[in-house]
């Protein structure tokens, strides 16, 4: 079994004059490479802290972390690792296309050339083939969020990271983009951790979900849900396994709440 991230007793938080400040605390977790694991959970349990640790944007406190068999440092310095945050980030003074191709173009030494014709291909995989000369405000937020996601699948990266990258858009929007989102999973294979508040959006894009808890931030519950999906980790939002699993993740989050 190849593990995209792998930790053991791992303690994330803050550090100040006086005493750390636990965020996180004690997670051991295993996440497959190629695996889509969904992290559900109340502000302030960690969710978001996490993904910073993993793409080498914060140091933990404590205990180890291996992201692509390596040190976080270096998938970042790779380039192995994408993030997607709630607000799409785009440069105002750059249209679609360049917004999409601006990892390629900052880095320093490890840039590298964008293989011919990607840039044409993400925007036609996330439907922009027709807004590539756009500019950020001549888009929806559902478009611009799908630039974001072009932008962060660019260099192909083997682990993408998504932290609430749905929660500011309307329900249809959401849905939509959540099979969008699938569809480019099953065709990359990259492993994703998707961050949200939202149980049903958790449930249906999961292949595991991850239930967090606050004060301190913990792991209450990891549930496999693929007995109750294809292969492929379709399923229908009416199943009445997808209904019973999003009952069970609220049941566990008012428990540990």
């Amino acid at each position: 079994m190849t593990l995209a991230v792998e930790t053991h007793d791992l303690n994330i938080g803050y550090r100040n004059a006086e005493s750390d400040v636990i965020v996180l605390a004690g997670l051991n977790l295993t996440i497959e490479a190629g695996e889509f694991l969904t992290i559900l959970g109340p502000s302030g349990c960690g969710k978001s802290t996490l993904l910073r640790v993993v793409a080498d944007l914060l140091d933990p406190l404590s205990g180890k972390i291996g992201v692509l068999g390596a040190h976080p440092r270096d998938a970042r310095q790779n380039r192995q690792i994408g993030f997607v945050f709630q607000d799409a980030t785009l440069l105002p003074w750059r249209n679609v296309r360049d917004n999409i191709e601006l990892p390629a173009v900052v880095g320093g030494r490890n840039i590298r050339p964008l293989p011919l014709g990607r840039t044409d291909e993400l925007l036609t995989m996330l439907g922009l083939e027709e807004l590539g000369e756009r500019f950020p405000h001549q888009l929806s937020g559902g478009q611009r969020q799908r630039v974001a996601i072009a932008r962060a699948l660019i260099e192909e990266p083997q682990l993408l990271l998504m932290d609430e990258p749905f929660g500011a858009l309307d329900e249809i929007t959401r849905d939509r983009l959540n099979n969008e989102l699938l569809a480019i999973w099953r065709r990359t294979g990259t492993t994703i951790l998707f961050v949200t508040h939202s149980i049903m959006e958790a449930v249906y894009l999961g292949q595991r979900i991850m239930v967090m808890a606050a004060n301190p931030g913990r792991v209450v519950e990891v549930r496999d849900l693929r007995p109750t999906k294809t292969a492929d980790n379709s399923c229908s939002r009416e199943d009445a396994g997808i209904i019973s699993a999003m009952s069970d993740m609220r049941a566990a989050l008012e428990a540990a709440s």
